[in-house]
């Protein structure tokens, strides 16, 4: 459960770690608060437990840290926290996927969070995509540094509670390219890396930044980070946003594609990673009955595992007469 303010002056409506019950919905509603995330007991083996993901950020944090200081980061440092993720993922990955992600207090502690999301479902999706497990450590590797450049952005900029000015932005979107210098400073010189780093901004139709890049001028790495950082950034918390749930982030991400900005192949294997229903997502089922997703079956987009609202937990995908004929987030 994350926690919710409404006011810096207002204590907490509801805690970090606090049960929801019916009392504390409805001062919700009564707040005006239309989502929040919570943890959902998972009806899969995680592929990565939340104390491990809380223990690679921290491990981010202080990498990040390291980087402001001298302008370096510890490679080694790096490759072990990309071995942990993807051994996980190897250990883990079956046809049916339960993913849970950390929820950040505020904007900098965004910036860590951020990175171990986007390095696990990098991981993920290269790891459905057939690539070779050494290639999956490298991509891997790149994603959780992939906005290393950040920490050359001055702070009112990269933390600012409003839209960014047009001048601001063009700060910002230099990150890509602090990013690369960090990189080469530290002795990283695989293309496969940096091409993460300093690419994920990219979109296949030339308009991203920095380079303006098209089709297959833009690496692989860089697709595959490209969509798993929109997604994350589209599902989070910021001080100037509200957080996206994750069947419209899904839409998005599919809008995109279609629009020729995201890769379709790597798309497609997002998706099977994640469901057309990612985990949380409450659907309404043909049957009448109410339903939150706990995982997601590859191969079955469309079919998500569910948990009832009397606790019990139903494979769609294992059953004939039931489907999902509406989302209710």
């Amino acid at each position: 459960m994350e926690t919710i303010k409404l006011s810096k002056e207002q204590p907490p409506v509801i805690k970090m770690g606090e049960m929801l019950d019916s009392e504390k919905i409805e001062i919700l509603k009564r707040s005006n608060v239309r989502y929040l995330w919570v943890k959902i007991p998972p009806a899969t083996p995680l592929v990565i437990e939340p104390q491990k993901i809380d223990k690679i950020k921290k491990d981010i944090k202080d990498i990040f840290k390291t980087a402001g200081e001298k302008m370096t980061i510890n490679k080694k440092n790096i490759e072990n926290l990309s071995q942990e993720i993807v051994n996980n993922v190897v250990k883990n990955f079956s046809d049916k996927i339960s993913l849970i992600f950390l929820i950040q207090e505020n904007d900098e502690e965004y910036t860590y969070v951020h990175e171990v999301h986007v390095g696990i479902i990098s991981s993920l999706v290269a790891m459905e995509m057939g690539l070779k497990i050494s290639d999956i450590a490298r991509l891997t590797f790149s994603a959780i540094i992939h906005d290393v450049g950040k920490i050359m952005v001055p702070k009112d900029i990269l933390y600012a509670p409003r839209r960014l000015t047009q001048n601001e932005f063009e700060v910002v979107k230099r990150h890509v390219e602090f990013g690369e210098r960090i990189c080469k400073l530290s002795k990283v010189e695989d293309e496969f890396v940096l091409s993460g780093v300093k690419d994920h901004h990219e979109k296949l139709d030339g308009t991203g930044y920095l380079r303006g890049l098209k089709s297959d001028n833009i690496s692989l790495p860089a697709r595959i980070i490209a969509i798993a950082d929109i997604y994350d950034a589209l599902i989070s918390n910021r001080s100037y946003k509200a957080p996206w749930s994750p069947y419209k982030a899904i839409s998005e991400l599919i809008r995109m594609a279609s629009m020729g900005k995201l890769d379709k192949k790597v798309l497609s294997a997002f998706i099977s990673i994640l469901g057309l229903y990612p985990i949380g997502t409450t659907v309404l089922l043909n049957s009448s009955e109410k339903a939150v997703v706990v995982a997601n079956t590859k191969d079955h987009i469309t079919q998500p595992v569910v948990r009832l609202q009397d606790g019990s937990v139903v494979d769609i995908s294992k059953e004939k007469n039931l489907r999902v004929i509406q989302v209710l987030d």
